[in-house]
């Protein structure tokens, strides 16, 4: 029983790694490699010796079933493009899937019999196959086991591992201290296996609780991977701010020189329309280029007057029109940055979506006034298309990047969330709406550090 059984558990591991890896980006010739490697482990499974004193201790069989995994990850570096370190992560997810199913059937086996579980038979000679009512019914109950407990872990935890996104894990002594916690409990329930004399509510106690041992093992494991997606977009997000502030000072310098020479120019017209000393095209020409002084905004905010000059240009060449109602002070008490950084995201996010739609529907409105103690921001686009939002209700981004894209809406939700507010979205009858609700500070805004 013990050669049937480990060919058994090298399928089962392999079921249980596919499950965890077949969105990650696979090798040339996939299909090919994964065949071959499935031949591979279970040829290995049944090269082990089965038949002597040796291969029926618990060392041995022990060392055995481990080797058959260990196998395992040379195969997944041969069929994934993935690093070592996050294929061990999906390997390490399936082995703790395979034993969470290894329990459940225990457990329900041995209810039904109402004695020892006759899974554990295969480890010796006690368990012999015929086909008979039992070992029918058996089989199926096994079978029922695995399929509902690998299907259960696969919505719970093997879909979170994003289609063709890498599997980064930064901190490997945690990973190797799950890894640790997953071996003892295979060894301990080995030692149940060789050793145990318990009656049957003990047996039951001891599969609950590994099974409880698997799925807190495989919530760490996945919450440290969720942990380390919060950690590089917190990143992400910092480094496009630090951008952005960077952004801020260059642009406020350009606005302020687009001021200086549009006012020393429109001293020059007047000088050259009193001695008409100049041919008419050159002094048309001169009023065209005087003509970005109408683009610059005056809010009466420094920071609001830059964003939205500079918003304005860019609409202006685009042909998008931007409609504005903007009280500055009614943001005085945020940072100039954080000004630039909100409004800036906002607008940069509403043209993109007009920018799919004919010129003459190209419109962006945008409203930013005060009333009592709060202070709403607003900004409405019409937009092309079907709008879907994701589990934290943000809309997903539609533009082919995924490294900075995406994260606008997240970083004018965390500058909301600074000064304690709160930012949503809402896309209805053609029209995307950003609204920000700000509370105005107990010192009636005094600007933020």
């Amino acid at each position: 029983m013990l050669f049937f059984y480990k060919i058994l558990f090298a399928a089962e591991i392999l079921v249980a790694e596919f499950l965890f890896t077949f969105r990650l980006k696979k090798r040339r010739r996939f299909p090919l490699r994964f065949a071959a490697v499935c031949a591979g482990v279970i040829a290995v499974a049944a090269a082990f010796p089965a038949g002597f004193d040796a291969a029926n201790t618990f060392w041995y069989n022990s060392l055995m079933f481990l080797c058959i995994f260990a196998v395992t990850l040379p195969g997944l570096l041969l069929c994934y493009d993935e690093s070592m370190l996050g294929l061990f992560f999906c390997a390490m997810a399936a082995y703790t899937v395979q034993h969470f199913a290894y329990e459940f059937a225990n457990l329900l086996l041995s209810l039904i019999w109402q004695a020892r579980s006759p899974l554990l038979g295969m480890y010796s000679d006690s368990l012999i196959l015929g086909f008979n009512r039992e070992t029918l019914l058996l089989a199926v109950g096994y079978l029922i086991c695995y399929v509902a407990a690998y299907t259960a872990m696969y919505f719970f935890f093997a879909r979170k591992i994003v289609s063709g996104k890498e599997v980064i894990v930064r901190s490997k002594s945690m990973m190797f201290l799950i890894a640790a916690g997953l071996l003892a409990n295979i060894l301990l329930n080995s030692v149940l296996a060789y050793h145990g004399s318990m009656d049957l509510v003990g047996e039951v106690i001891s599969y609950v609780t590994n099974m409880l041992c698997c799925a807190l093992l495989i919530y760490a494991q996945f919450g440290l991977l969720q942990t380390t997606e919060a950690e590089a977009e917190l990143a992400l997000v910092s480094r496009l701010r630090r951008q952005e502030r960077e952004q801020y000072e260059f642009s406020r310098e350009n606005i302020d020189l687009i001021n200086m020479k549009c006012h020393d120019m429109r001293h020059q017209l007047r000088e050259i329309g009193r001695s008409r000393s100049m041919p008419d095209d050159v002094v048309r020409e001169m009023e065209s280029a005087i003509s970005l002084y109408d683009a610059v905004v005056k809010t009466g905010n420094v920071a609001m007057d830059t964003v939205l000059t500079e918003k304005s240009l860019q609409c202006a060449k685009a042909g998008v029109r931007l409609t504005c109602v903007a009280d500055g002070g009614a943001l005085s008490f945020m940072s100039e940055s954080d000004i630039y950084s909100l409004l800036g995201n906002a607008l940069e996010n509403a043209m993109d979506a007009v920018m799919r739609l004919d010129e003459n529907e190209r419109v962006i409105s945008l409203k930013v006034f005060r009333t009592g103690e709060l202070v709403t921001i607003t900004v409405r686009n019409p937009y092309m298309g079907k709008i879907t939002f994701d589990e934290n209700g943000l809309p997903k981004t539609t533009k082919g990047g995924t490294d900075v894209h995406g994260y606008g809406v997240r970083s004018i939700i965390q500058t909301a969330e600074k000064y304690g507010g709160r930012a949503s979205v809402s896309a209805s009858d053609g029209v995307f709406a950003l609204n920000v609700l700000l509370p105005v500070p107990p010192d009636g805004g005094k600007r933020a550090e």
